[in-house]
């Protein structure tokens, strides 16, 4: 062994790296000491602007982009980075999901209202083979949600149809697969919380991404006797861009935004958001809209004030959704845009208003609860956009425009946009 590690340190190569690997050691150290001392080592999510080998292997890889790559960070390596290595770092903001009440599981079975971990199996088993699934103990209060009927323009509709051959993408907490009414729905299911590859995983703890894959594209389960969504037809792509807590890295969304692409998707749905625009997202939605996707996310519950609209939906090219109440009334809550009244959508704008105010749909344990936010709002429209879906995500943008009445105020208004657009009376099932 010490000849060995003799002849090691003769070959000038690895001597270089070794003297290299120590130096790094003590700046990591010294900068760790400094930032102690200036307050704690506390740091957070960073993008650094380098493709170096050496720099991705010190400090670890959440995800790569093409300009570099974004870390888990103390801010003793944020101060490393900056001042030893003299490379950009910029921190990376964290959105939240975008609902703002949580009602008690909805059953008719009173030991619902405690919520029961749902049951551990293998996920890629349940995709594999859905038929699996044939129990139900759980029924929802109204097969078709009010919200639901509302797109369908029909109070008295059973069931819904339409998005056959669609991809739907719902970026959020992930989702419970198993559950009967989505379980049939679900093509794809990945992690982008933990790491440059996307795990096979999307267990929802959280209940919030399980209730917006329920309002696209729930299918009533194998009996038809669960809740319906509005593209019962439709495919999920289910993608684990938030944790737990409802927190959402801006660089996963960014990661799982770019793979929703590359899988196909059609239309992506994000009901999240936050007052901090970035770059990651941004040109990830770019990529997106360029590679023929439509892009549909919460316009935020920041309401009343104008301007209050948050991002990513605060993008043009992304169609930002409000809420309205089932009396069709905007909740004070809802994030309102700078709309201009011009019928033309730019930065900061509201596209439509739907359905987000006592939203009935699944749950995390395979019961069903009621949910408020811009949240339940976007996916009603995501799940329109597939019922519609022409070719493009442009021509099917236009043609939601098409189908959308006012509600709120004439024309083109800061809550609701365009208004309320609904399914062709020729695709309601009664």
């Amino acid at each position: 062994m010490t000849h060995n590690l003799f002849l090691m340190y003769k070959k000038p190569q690895l001597r270089f790296f070794v003297v290299l690997a120590a130096v790094l050691v003590v700046f990591l150290s010294l900068s760790q000491s400094a930032a102690a001392a200036k307050g704690g080592a506390e740091g957070g999510r960073y993008f650094i602007a380098s493709k170096s080998y050496i720099v991705k292997s010190l400090f670890g890889v959440q995800h790569e982009f093409e300009k570099g790559f974004t870390a888990d960070l103390t801010t003793g390596e944020v101060w490393t980075l900056e001042k030893i290595f003299k490379v950009g770092v910029a921190p990376v903001p964290l959105y939240t999901v975008s609902n703002i009440t949580i009602s008690e599981p909805n059953s008719g079975d009173p030991a619902a209202s405690v919520i029961t971990e749902a049951v551990n199996v293998l996920q890629e088993e349940v995709l594999k083979d859905s038929s699996k699934i044939k129990t139900r103990s759980f029924t929802p209060r109204d097969a078709v949600p009010w919200g639901v009927k509302k797109i369908y323009g029909s109070e008295t509709i059973k069931s819904t149809l339409g998005g056959k051959g669609i991809n739907v993408a719902v970026l959020d907490t992930g989702a419970n697969i198993r559950h009967n009414d989505i379980a049939g729905r679900v093509q794809d299911c990945k992690d982008f919380t933990r790491g440059p590859v996307p795990r096979s995983a999307c267990e929802d703890k959280h209940g919030h991404g399980t209730h917006v894959a329920g309002t696209v594209a729930a299918d009533g389960g194998f009996d038809g006797q669960g809740i319906w969504g509005v593209a019962s037809e439709a495919n999920l792509l289910i993608y684990k861009v938030c944790r737990n807590d409802g927190t959402c890295w801006a660089d996963d969304v960014a990661s799982a935004l770019s793979y929703a692409v590359k899988n196909k998707a059609h239309v992506i749905s994000l009901s999240l958001g936050g007052n901090t625009e970035n770059f990651l997202v941004r040109e990830a939605i770019g990529e997106a809209v360029n590679g023929n996707v439509l892009v549909v996310a919460a316009g935020g519950n920041d309401g009343p004030e104008k301007g209050t609209i948050d991002w990513p939906a605060a993008y043009a090219n992304v169609v930002a959704v409000g809420a309205i109440a089932e009396n069709e009334l905007v909740p004070d809550w809802s994030s309102r845009g700078v709309n201009d009244g011009d019928y033309f959508m730019e930065e900061r704008e509201i596209e439509f208003g739907a359905p987000g105010v006592n939203v009935e749909s699944a749950w995390l344990d395979g019961s069903y609860r009621y949910l408020s936010g811009s949240s339940m709002a976007a996916p009603h429209i995501s799940g329109l956009a597939a019922r519609l879906w022409n070719g493009s995500a442009t021509s099917t943008r236009v043609l939601i425009s098409q189908r959308a009445r006012d509600i709120w105020a004439l024309g083109d208004d800061t809550a609701t946009g365009f208004g309320l657009p609904t399914a062709p009376k020729f695709q309601v099932v009664e």
